[in-house]
């Protein structure tokens, strides 16, 4: 398993230089590039990945690849994550940036369970509210669960807000079981 704190320091590393730059959403997109196309070049993540290919022909191909594509500075921090042998970290580095970025634009994403598919202008109007109430911008992950019969299962940060059916019905359980009959 890789260790987040590894990709989380090479990504403010990054992420640093983006921002004395004034390039946060280029070298957000150049290194979402860099990790896209990695990911669907067959068996170029396989050769960065592996341990007896050398890091010289590793940054070479890099350069080829990228050497066009991208500025100097996002090739420079791919070849460094090259020769540190941190290839196997590019993805969490890139997912750890957009996350300093997303912060630095006041943006926070929350995820949403709903029973049933929500319509466009209720996703809107529940953005907007959460927003709000956080004061900051909130992009919502939406996804359907069946399970919880009815209502919606917000989680926005660390705060959960549990408003389904099957949430009702649990604590209503609850206090059955615990209620006394006189």
């Amino acid at each position: 398993m890789l260790n987040k704190s590894v990709a989380r320091r090479y990504a403010e590393a990054f992420f640093s230089t983006a921002k004395e730059s004034g390039k946060i959403n280029e070298y957000q997109d150049e290194l979402g590039k860099i990790v896209q196309t990695i990911e669907g070049v067959p068996d170029l993540k396989e050769y960065f990945a592996h341990p007896l290919s050398p890091v010289h022909g590793k940054k070479e191909i890099a350069k080829q690849i990228f050497g066009s594509a991208v500025s100097p500075i996002a090739l420079n921090f791919l070849l460094l994550v090259l020769d540190k042998k941190r290839q196997d970290y590019l993805e969490l580095i890139y997912n750890e940036f957009v996350d300093m970025a997303d912060e630095s634009r006041n943006i926070t994403k929350a995820d949403l369970i709903s029973a049933m598919p929500i319509s466009d202008d209720d996703l809107n109007t529940l953005s907007d509210n959460l927003s709000r109430s956080s004061g900051k911008t909130v992009q919502l992950k939406v996804s359907v669960d069946p399970s919880i019969i009815g209502g919606l299962k917000i989680r926005l940060g660390d705060k959960v807000i549990d408003a389904s059916i099957a949430k009702k019905l649990e604590m209503l359980k609850r206090s059955l079981q615990t209620a006394k009959i006189s």
